[in-house]
């Protein structure tokens, strides 16, 4: 019976009740969007270290991590190489060399790290290949090609088929230059990346490092992402003299950033809820002070204190969830086109390429968010009605009744 009476009474002012239902289904729009929108950014960036510089995971000589010394390479790196190729997990596997050195044009030079890679094996690997905006990545035809960053390129004030010298330590330890010419010219969502980062083929790199078949990395991507960690378990006891790595272990920031996106996304919609909270708190004091005689009248027929109390959290209840599906079919429709189409945030390009973002940003709305979120509306809607609840509580019914 007071099911009843609260539904019909949340109506007797549809006005008043549609606003609210309204409030709550835009409360909960505005929380779940939010989520979907850092989640969206989050899961790019975490793809884009992963195309481009991370891969699921990667083999180094323990040694290699510490100075990148030339001479800290793999032991029987083509013959890993090879093997992990057959692996039924892995989608592709590329062995690089790596160094550190200086790269110089004309007019200036710049510290740069250096990877000799495999073209065919990279392409499979890494996204630059992708990311070429000027030239080609690597034609193959000529000896001493190099792939360089937009950023870079403009810093050094190159163009396409400009040479440029590469001085670093051989093997050896003598100091080692080369001529390169560039064949291509990239541009990744990491500006950072293409400042500081270029490719040459392996094979001549090797041969000014002097290192022959020698390997310092192996990149690997698998075939689903989800099972890295447990991939990396098996691998780390294949190879216990290599140090096998997963992208959160190469980059812890990436790891924690997840962790504090997550974090960051409650706070928000909590902050959002709150505001929502006072909306509901307003709209149904005022109702609860509009009718006071009802209540007296109520009260003094015989309705005890808890049911009046009860009546008023079920009407507050009540349009929190009907705007609660309104919300989330909201959510759903505006998320689903936009993830389609993505959010244009080209005109803060130089801003968020600095930290591995995107122009574009495509919401991801996880089926995971649906039940906390609504929980937590349901709960403010709750909270909300408690205050007009104590108040209707404290009606006099004799004064309550002679209320105009």
């Amino acid at each position: 019976m007071l099911f009843k009476i609260a539904w019909r009474n949340i109506w007797r002012n549809r006005t008043r009740s549609i606003v609210v239902i309204a409030s709550v289904a835009v409360g909960l729009f505005a929380g779940m969007f939010m989520m979907a929108f850092f989640q969206g950014a989050v899961n790019q960036e975490i793809d884009s270290m992963v195309e481009t510089q991370l891969s699921h995971i990667q083999f180094h000589n323990p040694a290699f991590i510490d100075d990148k010394d030339v001479n800290d390479t793999i032991a029987n790196g083509r013959a890993i190489i090879n093997k992990l190729k057959n692996d039924k997990d892995v989608k592709a596997v590329s062995g690089r060399l790596v160094t550190t050195g200086m790269i110089s044009s004309s007019s200036t030079a710049s510290g740069v790290e250096i990877h000799g890679v495999v073209p065919s094996d990279e392409k499979a690997v890494s996204s630059i290949s992708k990311d070429v905006i000027v030239g080609v990545y690597f034609t193959g035809l000529k000896k001493n090609e190099i792939v360089i960053g937009e950023k870079l390129a403009g810093k050094l004030g190159v163009k396409l088929h400009n040479k440029i010298v590469l001085t670093f330590q051989s093997k050896t330890g003598d100091l080692t230059a080369g001529s390169f010419r560039i064949a291509g010219i990239f541009r990744s969502r990491n500006s950072a990346f293409d400042e500081s980062t270029v490719f040459t083929s392996f094979d001549d790199l090797a041969g000014l490092l002097v290192t022959g078949d020698g390997v310092h990395e192996i990149a690997v991507v698998l075939k689903d992402g989800q099972k890295t960690d447990a991939i990396a378990k098996v691998l780390k006891t294949e190879y216990q003299s290599l140090l096998v790595q997963t992208w959160t272990e190469l980059s812890p920031q990436m790891a924690l950033l997840t962790g504090i996106m997550d974090q960051m996304m409650y706070i928000i919609i909590g902050i959002i809820l709150l505001a929502l909270m006072f909306g509901i708190i307003n709209t149904m004091l005022m109702a609860v002070l509009e009718r006071q005689r009802e209540f007296g009248m109520l009260m003094a027929i015989g309705m005890n204190k808890p049911r009046v109390f009860f009546m008023i959290l079920l009407e507050s209840v009540m349009l929190t969830c009907a705007g609660i599906p309104a919300g989330i079919l909201l959510t759903i429709i505006t998320v689903g086109s936009l993830a389609r189409h993505g959010i244009d945030l080209s005109a803060f390009s130089q801003a968020l390429s600095q930290y591995g973002f995107s122009n574009f940003i495509f919401p991801v709305l996880k089926q995971s968010m649906f039940l906390p979120v609504s929980l937590m509306t349901a709960f403010t809607a709750v909270l909300s009605a408690i205050y007009p609840a104590i108040k209707a509580l404290r009606f006099k019914p004799a004064e309550a009744i002679h209320k105009i």
